[in-house]
């Protein structure tokens, strides 16, 4: 059960969930070319800074994708209480 996951700890949707679609998979792919284009034609040292580039963007990238999981979460949650509401005053 999903509450049971999430009170637990064993709920993480960032790590286990891996978006399928081919766009995904192609920027990837491209990615991955990329970098290796770009670690033999620069220093080391450059390199380095591309790496630490790459890591701290995808460190902004979590905490934008957590965001917007949170305000998404929480959209529903209002949507679900006006539903409830409206439910209740008709009766």
């Amino acid at each position: 059960m999903i509450l049971e996951a999430m009170y637990s700890g064993e709920f993480y949707p960032c790590e286990t969930v891996v978006p399928t679609s081919p766009e995904y998979r192609k920027a990837i792919q491209t990615c991955a070319a990329l970098m290796e284009q770009l670690s033999q034609r620069l220093s080391k040292e450059d390199y380095a800074l591309v790496e630490e580039l790459r890591a701290q963007n995808a460190i902004a990238q979590c905490e934008e994708s957590e965001s917007h999981f949170k305000y998404g979460f929480s959209a529903g949650l209002i949507v679900r209480q006006e539903v409830h509401e409206q439910l209740q005053n008709k009766k």
